[in-house]
């Protein structure tokens, strides 16, 4: 009987009681694709079933399919590679033992021909940089990825000051979004970036993005977005030190109709009296540094028929702006 089972495990059919079972065979691998590719190198990835085991990965070879490597991951960097040659590659899936499934079918073979030499193609020209949290001494400075032959490997970011370009910051291909920190007040900054690949082609410069920080006040600068979802809302307050000093012991004030709702607070503490809130900042917040900003919120519901919400907020008697 212990060699009848084994015969059966061999070919994929389990025993179940008085009968065989056959093992459902786990579903081919799907969009097998191969990206990167450059004269030595590419990278194969697929989508694979959650019970896998093990994906092979095969070649073909003379017509005949040989096993190119194993992974777990449904990503495999193919390197070694032979510049000008077109290969062939193929991937099936091995399940994870004792789930009731048994090896799936080969995905649809993909070919992809390597470069005949070293990569001699510049990234495309990035979009101009844009902006946002704005403040006296601060910004975040964000780009579109652009595209290349290969791939992107970096990015430079460049400054015009003093009638050059420098570059402050290189960055690798997934941070296209960086805080620029230390400017002046009131003080406009042009900014562009520089893609770079592997090989060290680098794309023409992007066109120039400018932005002007914002000015000192003599009250910190407050912005509120007011989200609504039927008679449900989210209301989202930021606070900005544009002053040149530090301050502490703030608090952000609205009125609130008495049927509709006010609390979950986040980032702070929600008190009520009647039609007035008060929001008092989490402990982290409770001091604000010149060019810096607090964000916070909270959640409420209102009676209806018709939506009526928070409003008239404050920051130290000054009016917030609504966006």
């Amino acid at each position: 009987m212990k060699q009848v089972l084994a015969l059966l495990a061999a070919i994929g059919v389990t025993w179940q009681g008085s009968q065989a079972v056959a093992a459902t065979p786990l579903p081919a691998p799907a969009n097998l694709h191969a990206t990167h590719v450059s004269d030595t190198s590419a990278d194969l990835d697929w989508l694979r079933d959650g019970a896998t085991a093990t994906d092979v990965v095969q070649r073909l070879v003379n017509g005949v399919w040989q096993e190119w490597a194993r992974t777990n991951s449904g990503f495999l960097s193919l390197t070694n590679l032979t510049p000008g040659t077109t290969y062939t590659f193929r991937v099936y899936l091995i399940p994870v033992s004792g789930l009731g499934y048994s090896t799936s079918p080969p995905s649809a073979p993909l070919s992809f021909t390597t470069l005949s030499g070293p990569d001699t193609v510049p990234p495309a020209k990035p979009a101009a940089p844009t902006f946002s949290t704005i403040t006296t001494t601060a910004v975040n400075v964000f780009w579109p990825e652009t595209t290349d032959n290969v791939q992107v490997t970096g990015y430079w970011l460049q400054q015009f000051s003093g009638g050059a370009w420098s570059t402050i910051r290189t960055v690798g291909p997934g941070g296209r979004f960086q805080t620029v920190y230390g400017l002046s007040a009131n003080t406009t900054y042009t900014f562009a970036v520089i893609a770079f690949d592997a090989r060290g082609n680098t794309s023409p410069r992007s066109d120039p993005g400018t932005v002007t920080t914002l000015a000192h006040t003599a009250n910190v600068t407050c912005s509120v977005q007011l989200i609504v979802f039927g008679l449900n809302y989210t209301a989202y307050v930021t606070v900005i030190n544009t002053t040149p000093a530090p301050i502490s012991g703030w608090a952000i004030r609205f009125t609130v109709p008495l049927s509709t709702s006010a609390g979950n607070a986040f980032n702070g503490t929600l008190t009520r009296n009647g039609t007035d809130g008060t929001v008092t900042p989490a402990v982290w917040y409770a001091t604000i540094n010149p060019g810096t900003q607090a964000t916070f919120g909270f959640f409420g519901t209102s009676a209806g028929p018709v939506f009526q919400g928070p409003a008239s907020f404050t920051a130290y008697n000054a009016p917030c702006t609504t966006t």
